[in-house]
């Protein structure tokens, strides 16, 4: 961007120290997971990510990637916008752009429009926006770095048009989708790139998965940052080194060394294996003769989600999950979930092979509601540890047969594919004047996917007799039915007529009509 060569020979002069004429990434060894150079110099049309350990020096290369965006490619117009985000406000400004960005000279003090800075906290340096003066030969172009956080939502992070952005720190997956949409315009190559250490599984597990079942997006590149890497180029100190990894436990020692992707300690299900249990259309193709059934955990809001799993059972006993409804719309009405999960699929009444949809048995009132309007909807069987337990041996792989007796439909069932690495024990406490064992029993967070797959496998086991039944499911009968309260013996059921509405008494006339097409 610079002119006049008397001009550029000062500013070089003045700005020699700074990063953006300085800074060189490490030279790749792909053997030691380190590629600073592949990632910097990547011009890759879709997402570039650079995964690395603590002090691996992702950050400051993914800075010096958008110094170099913006100082190397020409604007298409007036403060068009390039993203810088990471977690909070505070991080994003202090960390990415009062560090590095302005702290190291990744950008060029001198191509700042300082009069034109929206600032948060001026005495701080924490601008909301900097703009960039416009490129020679392109008047009133330029380009303008805005700052952003995961914690304005996802509504707050539907793009505009934009011209690139940088993610720094772990992420809701689904914030992407929303500002990948915004470069649909422009799509620069080397535009669009997120660097981070990946300590939260459940953050990770979408780009974890693509990675290892090799189904990444077209244009898509994935590059590694080692930390002892960083020690031998000099970038970090051997004595912080030893010191911080001296701390670190064995489990997750090559995650914060290398940003190998971490497993939850205490994860529940342990013997999941994606390139076992989840599979596609090739094995999970509907053959004749198989049982049909549904599973509904309740839930309403962003962090309680309504879901619904389908799946089939074929005569050596093996459930195929092949479908999934994930619902955090806190606008919809139990009333609004049914009518959509009743559109997703065709499930016949009259069909012997389509039996009952199990729900979690503490929404009654749910459960009433479905029946009311001709769901077979019974209260599922919901002894925790001991679902747990069945679930878990259905992922074994059975002797003879060489399968296990659980399959999940890789593209229909993310959400649930997910949460089967995720799910973990609650962990117990080591600080304090009282430290306490952990209890035996989940944490409830981000599990209502694994929870419908338990009550959908146990309680078939339950109802068919085999695992024990140690457990007394209050009120439920072998006719799917749900008592109306504990002290009641009158039972309302989708197989008793002076209980169903005449909606569901009608069914449905034809493929595709909903049961909930009237009401009373």
């Amino acid at each position: 961007m610079l002119t006049n060569p008397v001009d550029d020979l000062a500013l070089l002069t003045s700005q020699a120290d700074a990063a953006y004429f300085t800074f060189r990434p490490r030279p790749d060894q792909n053997d030691r997971y380190d590629q600073q150079a592949g990632f910097v110099n990547s011009k890759a049309t879709g997402v570039s990510w650079l995964i690395g350990g603590n002090g691996a020096g992702t950050t400051e290369c993914a800075i010096h990637k958008v110094a170099r965006f913006v100082m190397e490619t020409p604007p298409p117009r007036a403060d068009t916008p390039f993203w810088l985000i990471s977690d909070t406000y505070e991080q994003v400004m202090d960390a990415l752009w009062k560090e590095k960005l302005y702290g190291h000279g990744h950008v060029p003090h001198s191509e700042i429009d300082w009069d034109r800075v929206s600032w948060y906290k001026p005495n701080q340096n924490w601008p909301f926006r900097v703009p960039l003066l416009p490129w020679p030969n392109r008047p009133n172009k330029n380009w303008v770095l805005e700052f952003k956080s995961y914690e304005q939502g996802r509504q707050r992070l539907q793009a505009r048009s934009i011209g690139g952005f940088c993610f720094s720190e772990q992420f809701p997956y689904e914030l992407l989708t929303e500002v990948l949409r915004g470069c649909r315009e422009y799509n620069f190559p080397g535009s669009k790139f997120c660097e981070f250490t990946p300590i939260d599984p459940s953050l990770s597990a979408p780009i974890e998965e693509m990675i290892e079942n090799d189904t990444l997006p077209n244009g898509w590149e994935v590059f590694r940052a080692n930390t002892e890497c960083a020690v031998e180029a000099g970038h970090v100190s051997r004595e912080w080194f030893d010191e911080f990894y001296g701390m670190i436990p064995e489990e997750m020692l090559l995650t914060r060394l290398i940003g190998a992707f971490a497993s939850y300690e205490g994860a529940i299900y342990q013997n999941f294996n994606p390139h076992i249990h989840l599979v596609g259309d090739d094995k999970i193709n509907h053959p004749p003769g198989v049982w049909y059934r549904r599973a509904i955990d309740w839930g309403a809001g962003p962090s309680n989600a309504f879901v619904c799993l389908w799946a089939y059972r074929n005569g050596a006993g093996q459930w195929h999950v092949y479908n999934e409804y994930w619902s955090t719309d806190q606008n919809k009405t139990v009333f609004d979930h049914l009518e959509s999960i009743e559109s997703e699929e065709e499930w016949p009444d009259d069909s012997v092979m389509h039996g009952t949809t199990w729900a979690d048995p503490s929404g009654l009132d749910s459960i009433r509601i479905a029946q009311r309007f001709g769901f077979q909807m019974s209260g599922a069987a919901n002894s925790v540890l001991e679902g747990i337990d069945y679930v878990r041996n259905c992922l074994k792989v059975v002797p003879g047969i060489g399968e296990p007796l659980l399959f999940i439909h890789r593209e229909n069932c993310p959400h649930l594919s997910r949460e089967m690495r995720t799910y973990r024990w609650l962990q117990g406490s080591v600080k304090g004047m009282n430290p306490r064992d952990a209890r035996p029993e989940p944490l409830k967070k981000d599990d209502h996917a694994v929870d419908a797959l338990r009550y959908l496998l146990f309680s078939e086991a339950h109802m068919d007799g085999i695992v024990p039944k140690t457990t007394k499911r209050v009120g439920h009968s072998r006719n799917y039915g749900v008592r109306l309260s504990r002290n009641s013996d009158r039972m309302i059921s989708p197989r008793d007529p002076n209980t169903v509405s005449s909606i569901s008494q009608r069914g449905r006339d034809s493929r595709g009509m909903s049961r909930f097409s009237g009401s009373e």
